[in-house]
């Protein structure tokens, strides 16, 4: 038989393992969308702890349900990082008061669903930037091509070329800004190779 003392030292190597098996790179990934769902970057003294929160809840679900190593995973820089949260904090109060004029204005409001090819083949940074696009008003991601990177965007107000092009260049321009925030350098280098690409494109 195993004595107390045994069944306490396997339940604490238990949950040593569990705790090894936390991504703190992914938790605070997860974090990130927490407040940005939750609206915690307003300067008043519920974001601390709502930071605090999202933190122990990332954590609790790793804990919970296990996830494989992510790699290469998440490469922090707090530049680009710090660029890109004002990014989406911009474009989610310019999407409101849009949604909101268009709401408010009579006749009917028209959309497109716009198909917006990525430029990283990263699977990491195609999450990241699916779940921002999703929490900036008038933006819905309907559908996700996993081999191809490419997002279907529904977009609010999007009814002809010039605004179909925006709105795939708002996607492109927030994909721009998680990568260079938050992925690796073969992710920043196929996002230059990818923008100049298009550029050719272009001139040609």
């Amino acid at each position: 038989m195993i004595d107390l003392k045994t069944k306490k030292k396997m339940g604490m190597n238990a949950l040593r393992r569990r705790l090894g098996k936390v991504q703190v790179p992914v938790a605070l990934g997860m974090t990130l969308v927490w407040l940005l769902l939750f609206d915690g970057f307003q300067p008043r003294f519920e974001s601390l702890g709502l930071l605090v929160l999202g933190f122990l809840v990332s954590v609790l679900i790793m804990l919970v349900f296990p996830l494989p190593p992510i790699t290469p995973g998440f490469r922090f820089r707090p530049l680009y990082l710090l660029r890109m949260l004002v990014f989406v904090s911009g474009r989610m109060a310019v999407a409101s008061f849009r949604v909101t004029l268009q709401t408010l204005t009579p006749g009917t409001v028209r959309s497109s669903v716009v198909a917006v090819p990525l430029r990283t083949g990263s699977d990491l940074m195609l999450v990241c930037t699916a779940i921002a696009s999703s929490i900036i008003p008038g933006s819905v991601i309907v559908e996700v091509s996993q081999p191809n990177h490419v997002l279907y965007v529904h977009l609010l107000g999007a009814d002809d070329e010039k605004g179909i092009e925006e709105g795939r260049q708002d996607i492109w321009n927030l994909e721009e800004r998680i990568v260079k925030a938050l992925g690796t350098r073969e992710d920043v280098d196929a996002l230059r190779s990818g923008q100049t690409d298009a550029t050719r494109g272009e001139d040609a």
